[in-house]
């Protein structure tokens, strides 16, 4: 989803030069995936396993992380809708991609935390 909206991005917005699409391009995907990669290798951290009260506590803490990352994944999508459509610029819009890894990294953090 990110790449077509990246490459959407690319073709119909003309009114700057390609160098600084492609640099957009680039940005929205590695934006994306980081968010991604880093909320879903969060739980794969074998510090947290060392005794049963920093099991406890870590997977607590890890979960409310997680419920943080879904509900501000929520939140700058709606930033991201309503700054588009009161400025009137659509083109913001192609940077919704960045709040949908936040909430895949923060859901495959929360499943692999009840999947223990």
């Amino acid at each position: 989803m990110n790449l077509i909206f990246s490459i959407l991005l690319v073709i119909f917005l003309t009114d700057i030069d390609l160098k600084e699409r492609f640099f957009a391009l680039i940005g929205i995907n590695v934006g994306f995936h980081m968010l991604y990669w880093f909320f879903s290798t969060l739980s794969k951290d074998s510090t947290r396993m060392l005794n049963s009260f920093n099991k406890i506590v870590g997977t607590a803490m890890l979960k409310l992380f997680a419920v943080f990352g879904i509900i501000c994944s929520f939140i700058l999508i709606y930033v991201f809708i309503e700054k588009a459509v009161s400025e009137k610029e659509l083109v913001g819009l192609f940077g919704i991609c960045l709040p949908f890894g936040l909430f895949l990294g923060a859901y495959k953090l929360w499943t692999d935390l009840k999947n223990e």
